[in-house]
């Protein structure tokens, strides 16, 4: 059997953006589903996979 030809149309492909990965998490204080992403986001982390939603935040006194 022969090897398939590669054929080249001097086109250059298609180019892939990197995505935008979105987290949904939990606000540790009021069960809020959030989305967290590489852009600035309604969440605060405030441990490993703890998030607080801006409002729980500022009540506790957490500032970023």
């Amino acid at each position: 059997m022969d090897a398939p030809l590669a054929i080249s149309t001097g086109m250059p492909g298609p180019t892939v953006s990197s995505p935008i990965t979105l987290d949904i998490v939990r606000c540790s204080r009021c069960q809020q589903s959030l989305s967290v992403g590489t852009q600035s986001s309604g969440a605060v982390q405030f441990g490993m996979n703890s998030y607080y939603c801006n409002r729980c935040a500022s009540k506790v006194g957490f500032v970023r």
